[in-house]
């Protein structure tokens, strides 16, 4: 029920909607104009997809309950449940305001009278979630977060839209005489402390006229607050989520390089340069960002403490994002022009921080609203390599031994074929079911050679119909793209393409995750479309077929790492681990962050090849936590990986009886199959270790 509609009720009722409503518009509208000058973006592909996505994740919260934010996790739910079901109570104010009979409390058989108990539970439990927040801020004030008065504000705005909801329906309650506790159970408490003052009907009247105004405007108040707030979230968000990316997070969008070119006079550019130059989904990522701190808290660089922060990336983008947004003052006069178009991305994100991603996909994981973190800090990245030709002098020389070699390692003593040596391998000719693609690390790379020799003794011997390119193979370009030089990939795709097409390639299997993702998920962008298979995959295959029988006992402790394009990429977990469950006598060990929620070896965007910019290596920090298992070896399924942790076993084990070993599942398998010879544990200064004798 709403208060009287008679004079002057009804003007304040009115100047409250229509000015808070003008004010709100005027804002969007402000802000809505920069997405309407940037770039497109894929968004409606997939529908059934995108909408059971979005009730996943969107309503049903999911990414939220996650055992380490277990606490946030149940807080955040309760608050944007309780806005969703009370938001039904603020529409119902609204239609009663502008006409009695409009009111929900007239729908038919009095179902919003039923409505109402879970309205009260909710104004309990929003609460609840408030008081929660409150604590978690004001006493555990964990790093991760923003502090700030902001937060302090919106908790502050939510609690009195729960207080003046309650009150307003108390005094509601105790004008209609007649006892609803059945329903609003909540305020019908807290009415029967207004029947014991004895209020008369208008004072009655009036304090419920009071709360129910103060309702309405803290309401709308809040409504035109949220934009200028790092809480516009609550306005962005479903956006965010239903129209988010849907290939897999390792995967990056191609530049149509020719178009580009044909519009380098229009002052085009190859990469992101500033803020205008994203498109409109990366916009939306910098005005739906929490600034929560999952991101950085799980950031693989930041952690290890380089200058990259997730989070600050998302908070500069918005901060750059709103210079480019007009006022509402110069909007009414019409001039809309943008005053932050020439702000450089780079020099508000930071160069070292650009560099420093390694491209593992931690923050997207982790991001509760579906932030693209990786693929905007991989555009700036194109932009200062294909713009700029700024980049570590590391990367330079990677990108320039692609570009002259063909592979990106600066020296090696092998040819692609050199590991094929004493095997009957064949080379692909057509005939055979799938080819085998050994890559640049797996062929050139000493350590990786004895992971291939064994990857192809275990084919053979299951009866595999398999063959490889030999010197023919190039590069797949994984490196060339997470490095930022978008040509130079396209270059060696279409190469690696046109090859496997030539020769009726149809499936293909690889030990390396950088090149299963990069040939299964982004080689279809240039049409070429392959059954690709990890290693790891097909052996479980072969195991469960009964063709691979292991018999040789392993009595060690195994700690298997998750490469982060196999497992949170690309969501392969089980099967190597399935591999190594076979091994007889065998224990197998698991690190706290393990799975989709593995920590990266810092191999990643490109920095196998590139060096860190600062603080504690990656792959030492996570080395440190595979031998923290006491497990004697270290299992992975990545070439980058065996090298990182090859690296990072004797700098931190200076005792060589004692160090743990670091060994591919094909190796281990292979050895359990009874063919392999000794693979030994790397030394001081031998980072990629002692090759197997084959």
């Amino acid at each position: 029920m709403a208060p009287s509609n008679e004079l002057p009720g009804n003007i304040f009722f009115y100047l409250i909607i229509v000015g808070f409503s003008a004010f709100f518009l005027l804002t969007i509208a402000a802000r809505l104009l920069p997405f309407l000058k940037a770039k497109g973006a894929p968004c409606l592909d997939q529908l059934p997809q995108r909408v059971g996505d979005f009730m996943l994740v969107m309503i049903g919260q999911s990414k939220f309950f996650r055992r380490k934010y277990w606490y946030s996790g149940i807080l955040h739910p309760l608050i944007f449940w309780g806005f969703l079901v009370l938001l039904i109570r603020s529409l119902n104010m609204l239609f009663s305001g502008v006409a009695d009979p409009l009111s929900l409390e007239h729908l038919p058989g009095g179902i919003f009278d039923f409505y109402k108990p879970v309205m009260d539970l909710f104004n309990v439990l929003v609460m609840v979630g408030i008081a929660m927040g409150a604590y978690e801020r004001f006493f555990v004030k964990p790093p991760r977060m923003t502090l700030n008065l902001d937060a302090w504000r919106i908790l502050g705005l939510i609690f009195f839209l729960m207080v003046t909801d309650i009150l307003a329906n108390s005094f509601e309650l105790n004008l209609e005489g007649e006892s609803k506790e059945a329903f609003s159970f909540v305020a019908y408490g807290v009415s029967n402390i207004w029947s014991g003052m004895n209020l008369s009907h208008d004072a009655t009247g009036m304090l419920h006229a009071t709360f129910w105004y103060a309702h309405l405007i803290i309401l709308f108040g809040f409504l035109c607050y949220l934009p200028y707030s790092k809480h516009s979230h609550v306005l962005t968000v479903a956006f965010n989520v239903f129209f988010r990316n849907r290939e897999r997070s390792g995967v990056l969008r191609p530049i149509n390089i020719e178009a580009m070119m044909e519009n380098a006079e229009e002052g085009a550019t190859f990469g992101v340069g500033k803020v205008t130059d994203f498109n409109w989904k990366a916009l939306l990522d910098f005005m739906t960002c929490t600034e929560c701190g999952r991101c950085q808290s799980n950031c693989p660089a930041y952690l290890t403490d380089k200058e990259l922060s997730p989070k600050e990336i998302e908070h500069h983008g918005r901060m750059t994002l709103l210079s480019t947004t007009p006022t509402i003052a110069s909007l009414m006069k019409g001039k809309p022009s943008p005053n932050g178009d020439h702000l450089n991305l780079v020099e508000t994100m930071g160069f070292e921080s650009i560099w420093d991603c390694v491209t593992c996909g931690s923050c997207m994981y982790w991001c509760p609203v579906c932030i693209e973190h990786v693929p905007e800090i991989i555009d700036v990245r194109r932009y200062l390599v294909m713009d700029e030709a700024r980049m570590p002098e590391t990367a330079q020389a990677t990108l320039m031994q692609i570009e002259q070699r063909g592979h990106p390692w600066r020296g090696t003593q092998f040819g692609r074929s050199d590991w094929m040596q004493g095997l009957d391998v064949p080379l692909f000719d057509g005939s055979q079911e799938y080819l085998l693609w050994v890559g640049c690390s797996g062929s050139l790379s000493e350590r990786n050679v004895p992971i291939t020799q064994a990857l192809a003794r275990l084919l053979l011997q299951a009866g595999v119909s398999f063959g490889v390119l030999g010197e023919e193979e190039p590069c797949c370009g994984d490196p060339a793209r997470r490095l930022g030089n978008e040509y130079l990939f396209q270059m060696q795709a279409q190469q690696a393409i046109e090859i496997m097409k030539s020769k009726g390639v149809k499936k293909i299997v690889t030990a390396c995750p950088h090149g299963y993702n990069t040939m299964r998920n982004e080689y279809p962008q240039f049409d070429g479309k392959f059954e690709v298979m990890h290693h790891t995959e097909l052996l479980d295959q072969l195991l469960r077929e009964g063709k691979l029988q292991p018999k040789v006992g392993l009595a060690e402790t195994i700690v298997y790492h998750d490469s982060c394009y196999l497992a949170r990429h690309n969501e392969i977990e089980s099967a190597p681990r399935r591999i190594l469950e076979s091994l007889p006598q065998a224990k197998i060990a698991e690190m706290e962050r393990s799975r989709k929620t593995t920590f990266c070896c810092g191999a990643g965007g490109g920095h196998m090849w590139v060096e860190e910019s600062r603080g504690r290596h990656i792959n030492h920090a996570r080395t440190e936590e595979a031998m923290a298992t006491g497990a004697q070896i270290v299992a992975t399924a990545c070439p980058f990986c065996i090298q990182m942790f090859e690296d990072g076993i004797p700098a931190l084990e200076p005792d060589e009886e004692k160090r743990m070993r670091a060994m591919d599942v094909a190796e281990l398998l292979d050895a359990a199959i009874g063919t392999a010879p000794t693979v030994k544990p790397a030394t001081a200064g031998e980072g990629e270790g002692v090759p197997a004798s084959t």
